[in-house]
């Protein structure tokens, strides 16, 4: 789209929001759409309210949504101009840091809401200060709590509005694991590597190592490099392309915002992303993590005293190998392939203890947002 369409599509929101000035959602890139789709259509059901919907991606599927209670716009270069004029009783993003950078929370009295999409906690992985700004945060589960409030203490922040929500993308997965797993089997099953996009990830250290012992199994191999990874290192993945197109079961995949490889593959070989609690807890399946260096962006999580999840259940809901042993990891899959039944019912009760409102969480974030709405009107 072009700057002059971009402009009139800034027009058409600032139109519509002053017809429909309760909930404005805002996505930076169509693989979140996931995670604000359950909460919208509890929305939609519960309540009159119209859902505007600020995107800066053009491929966003809720572009191509036919419903007039969602109304999207494709605003994308001049969001850091229009953020502080936003007036809208909600506000939904799930862009961590938040008036840190060049993208300003509103000038007006707005509920800005952050909607986790990863089960992570807050202070390893995400920037020192990355939801200072955020005057509202829908927690996936205690985790998120007790890290907020202690950093609060340890900062001296004044404290914020923590609803405990759940992870309503979670339980989708889940949903569509179920109905894929009880459809007909394919023939090929799938094996599927998904790092992160941090210094030393797999894609940087030993995927050369890994794909040399697995293509030769009688899997399809997925390789799906990390947004950002793709973004900032594209070379590095046509180079992987270049290297493995040839063989018949290797497939490199893109587009993050598809989520069918992930639900169709047997086991999952990454690092430190977030996707491998997704993958065990939302549907039992085993993960096998390479342990590369630690994917750290705060380099000052240590002051809050908590052991972060992905560090704590790392051994609960896999199997983590050293990049040096990735010679062995075929032996590892099966092994770990072998034993993924006795294992599930473990998950299932992790999965209890850290996610709140299992089966409903869509409901509970949606309830909070109407009730905020008509509270303040």
């Amino acid at each position: 789209m072009g700057f002059f369409k971009e402009i009139g599509e800034v027009g058409k929101y600032f139109k519509a929001a002053k017809a429909a000035p309760e909930i404005t959602f805002y996505s930076e890139s169509s693989i979140y759409y996931q995670n604000f789709r359950g909460t919208i259509e509890a929305i939609l059901k519960k309540s009159d309210y119209k859902v505007l919907y600020i995107t800066s991606d053009a491929k966003d599927p809720v572009l191509n949504i036919s419903n007039d209670r969602i109304v999207p716009f494709y605003i994308n270069k001049l969001v850091p101009f229009i953020f502080p004029f936003i007036n809208t009783r909600i506000f939904v993003l799930t862009m961590a840091d938040l008036n840190k950078h060049h993208v300003k929370r509103s000038y007006y009295p707005v509920n800005h809401i952050y909607m986790f999409h990863a089960i992570n906690s807050i202070h390893l992985q995400y920037n020192q200060g990355a939801f200072d700004y955020y005057d509202t945060i829908f927690c996936v589960g205690p985790h998120h709590i007790e890290e907020i409030r202690k950093t609060e203490e340890v900062y001296n922040l004044p404290p914020k509005r923590l609803i405990n929500v759940g992870y309503s993308w979670l339980e989708e997965l889940e949903r569509n694991y179920r109905r894929i797993s009880s459809q007909q089997e394919s023939d090929k099953k799938k094996l599927l590597i998904a790092p992160s996009w941090h210094a030393g990830n797999i894609l940087e250290t030993c995927i050369d190592t890994i794909l040399e012992n697995i293509l030769p199994l009688p899997y399809e191999i997925v390789v799906r490099p990390h947004p950002e990874f793709i973004k900032r290192q594209g070379d590095k993945v046509k180079k992987l392309q270049e290297k493995y197109g040839d063989h018949n079961n290797f497939f490199l995949e893109t587009n993050s915002a598809s989520s069918q490889n992930v639900q169709e593959s047997e086991l999952l070989i990454t690092d430190w992303s977030g996707i491998a609690i997704e993958f065990s807890l939302g549907m039992g399946k085993p993960v096998i993590f390479i342990d590369t260096p630690k994917k750290v962006h705060n380099p000052e999580y240590k002051k809050i005293g908590i052991v972060p999840l992905e560090d704590r259940i790392r051994n609960l809901i896999g199997t983590v190998i050293k990049p040096s042993d990735c010679i062995y990891i075929d032996r590892e899959i099966e092994k770990a392939l072998n034993n993924k039944e006795e294992k599930r019912e473990t998950l299932v009760n992790l999965r209890n203890d850290i996610i709140f409102n299992w089966g409903r969480s869509s409901e509970v974030g949606a309830d909070y947002i109407i009730q905020y709405c008509e509270e303040k009107q």
